[in-house]
């Protein structure tokens, strides 16, 4: 008998080689016309539907909106690194003002604002105001170095119904810079963590004949809490790159002192791996993400002793382990060793800053 897994329908085709003569080789089988046919009509049925629900429900509306709008930001800003503005742009070019004199100022005013810009510090707060008879732009820039966190709030005071273009945008060439993200000046706290050092700037342009008035606050600081309990920046006794072995290796982290026994907290959520080694001594690897994938790798050397156990779930700001000098710190006073890896070692300088904080009207 063969095989019923290959038995088709269609008698005329002829059996594989190893089948047996008498048995009835069939194909396979058309698929039917009357089913082919409902088809259309199965999607138009759901498309109906999905109208009819979008008419009568007004919360699927609404989320249907805020998924579009959502979806559009994403391929302007994120994908094609258009700003807010470039957009006004093509509305002034499809009304025919783009190459009017006024258009070519509104146009033009933020590479003249960016000449002069606004240089912030850790901290910076302004009130300003767009007149509805200038065409200008505010430029508010700064330089920022990996791993540190861009926290900004920004107000309309004003009651107009004049659009506010506003967004932050990093340097990518000497006179080009590329849109992150638009703004919004509700007033809530935004922060963004800086996965590449470089200059950034936040930029704000009214529309034309806008009149605007708003308040912005600007703080910058380390996007990490510190990994040594009471300890700061000012105990770190050895920093990223230093010379080790005569000049041999550089060192992939900074050393942070500390009595011994002094509690060493996990700087993110994730998983631990602990171990033993003769560079290393107690030590563990803390990794977020699913698996342990897509996440940076947080390295704690020289523990005196474990406070986790390999394998554990743990949360930011749980103890994993106690300050020592295990391993070949054996010969100096306790600390820790803190490293991060992210497709190579990275300076944790910056991360382990004081956490930015806005400065109070």
């Amino acid at each position: 008998m063969s095989d019923p897994s290959k038995t088709h329908d269609d008698e005329s085709t002829p059996a594989p080689d190893g089948a047996q003569k008498d048995a009835a080789y069939v194909g396979p089988s058309p698929a039917k016309p009357a089913r082919r046919a409902k088809r259309p009509w199965l999607l138009f049925g759901v498309l109906v539907s999905l109208v009819v629900l979008l008419v009568s429900r007004e919360d699927l509306r609404q989320n249907a909106t805020e998924s579009s709008v959502s979806a559009a930001h994403y391929v302007a800003f994120d994908m094609l690194g258009w700003s807010p503005r470039d957009l006004f742009v093509w509305r002034l070019r499809l009304a025919g003002l783009s190459d009017s004199p006024l258009g070519q100022q509104w146009a033009g005013a933020v590479a003249r604002a960016g000449e002069q810009p606004f240089r912030i510090g850790d901290q910076y707060r302004t009130s300003e105001t767009f007149a509805d008879d200038k065409v200008e732009a505010h430029v508010y820039q700064t330089t920022l170095k990996r791993g540190e966190k861009l926290t900004w709030q920004l107000t309309r005071t004003d009651t107009s119904g004049s659009r506010l273009y506003a967004s932050l945008e990093k340097r990518k060439g000497d006179d080009a810079w590329s849109t992150i993200s638009e703004l919004d000046a509700s007033g809530a706290t935004h922060n963004r963590v800086v996965s590449r050092a470089g200059d950034y700037r936040i930029v704000l342009q009214p529309e034309l004949f806008g009149r605007v008035e708003y308040s912005l606050a600007i703080a910058s600081g380390g996007s990490l809490p510190f990994p040594v309990e009471g300890a700061s920046q000012r105990d770190i006794g050895s920093s990223f790159g230093a010379p080790r072995d005569g000049g041999a290796r550089e060192h992939h982290g900074v050393d942070i002192f500390a009595k011994r026994g002094t509690p060493v907290i996990a700087v993110i959520d994730g998983s631990v791996r602990t171990g033993t080694s003769g560079i290393g001594g107690n030590h563990v690897w803390l990794s977020g993400g699913i698996f342990g994938f897509g996440s940076a790798r947080y390295y704690y050397a020289h523990l005196d002793s474990f406070a986790i156990e390999s394998g554990e779930k743990i949360e930011k700001g749980d103890i994993i382990g106690y300050v020592g000098n295990t391993g070949n710190a054996r010969t100096t006073p306790p600390h820790l060793h803190f490293g991060i890896y992210s497709g190579g070692p990275v300076d944790p300088a910056a991360f382990l800053k004081p956490e930015p904080v806005l400065p109070i009207p």
